[in-house]
Parts: C-alpha cells; structure tokens; sequence
C-alpha cells in the first residue's frame, strides 16, 4: 500500500472499531429481550394474590421461575449456564458478557414495576410481600453475577416504596419521578391511595400525570 494510503486506512480503522463498540447494546438489548421469557414472568405475577391480611414468611413462585430454567423459557441460571458453554468454545469478551447481563438485568426489573403496575389490589402486607419477592430475587441473582451495582435496583425500589406515600406526598413524587410510565403512575394513584382518597383529590393526581410530559416506554 502507497504511503499515503496508510493515513486514510488508520483513520477508517479507528472509525470503525469505536463505532462497533457503541453498536454493542443496542444488538445485545435484542440478545437479552429473547434471553428470559419476560411474558411468562408477568403471567405469573398476575396470579398472585397481593390484598394478603398477614405478612407473608415465603416469597412468590415468580421469583424462583425467573432465577431457574424451565420448560417455558431460559432463565438465569441457564442463561448463566449456557454463557459459560458458549465461552468453551468461543471467548466472550468481558465487555460483552457485561452488556449481556445489565441487559437481562434491567429487563427484569423492569418487567417486575410493570408486574406491579397491573396490580388491582394491594395491601400493606402485599406491599411487604413485593419486598420480600424483590429481595429474595435481588439475593439469589447476586449469588449468579458479579454486575454490581445491579441495575435498575433503585427502580424497582422506589416504585414499592411509592405504595406508602400520602397524598400530599404522591403529588410531589409524581412530579419528581419521570422514569416511570403513565400506567405505572396511575396505578399508584388507584391502588395505593385507592378509597383513602376522594373523588376530586384522585382526578387532581391524575391531572398531574397526564400534565407531566414523559418519555414513552
């Protein structure tokens, strides 16, 4: 190659390479939405019963079904398993493996707020039950990865804690907390409020959802 080629050549080398990083999750995000059967985890936490009168010792079926593979669909622990099988046989770059995991990760997460969102009833010892399972998932799934911090745990946190808020307090953290959905928000209002409240004060925080502009999910 002439001399003079080489620059041009350098330069479409770097090009690519850092381009190629910054592609890595948008292609892994697709990798992790076929990786665990989310479907199958809303499905089972549609089941169960959170208007519970006792504070329950024992946490939900969903959370096992997530962490344990199943005939329905791969789930962590096979997910974790067949990471380490293909890695036999091809390395995986940490960077990827990573990806990989924050992905799953996040999803989950994210699909258990919006478990939460489909919620008709709940509780106060529901309420703590929704801990209990998140702990027990979040305990269980470290054993797993080393991802620290794990993502999105702040999420799903501050969502269950939402639950006891008063109205004043709900108006105001409606405002500040963006992250989270139309639905998500309303159910919220509906659930954790529910007849605490009266009509025009339930209308005035579904007011301040649909006033506030949120990223569509």
């Amino acid at each position: 190659m002439p001399a003079a080629k080489k620059p041009f050549l350098q330069q479409f080398y770097s090009q690519t390479v850092s381009t190629a990083s910054e592609l890595r999750k948008p292609i892994y995000w697709i990798v992790a939405g076929k990786a665990i059967d989310y479907e199958q985890m809303l499905l089972l936490m549609t089941n169960v019963k959170w208007d519970v009168k006792e504070i329950m010792s024992q946490h939900n079926i969903y959370v096992d079904a997530l962490l344990k593979a199943s005939a329905l669909g791969t789930e962590f622990e096979q997910f974790n398993k067949q990471l380490n099988e293909v890695s036999k046989r091809v390395r995986i770059p940490l960077p990827v493996s990573n990806i990989l995991w924050e992905h799953c990760i996040r999803l989950a997460n994210r699909t258990i707020v919006e478990g939460y969102a489909n919620v008709k009833k709940c509780s106060n010892e529901g309420r703590a039950l929704m801990q209990l399972d998140f702990q027990q998932f979040l305990t269980k799934l470290e054993k797993l990865t080393d991802i620290r911090p794990i993502p999105d745990k702040e999420f799903v946190e501050t969502y269950i804690k939402a639950y006891y808020l008063t109205e004043n307090d709900m108006e105001r953290w409606i405002k500040e907390h963006r992250e989270y959905s139309t639905k998500q928000l309303t159910n919220l209002v509906n659930v954790c409020l529910g007849s605490h409240i009266n009509k025009k004060a339930r209308q005035k925080l579904l007011a301040a959802i649909d006033d506030t502009d949120r990223p569509k999910r």
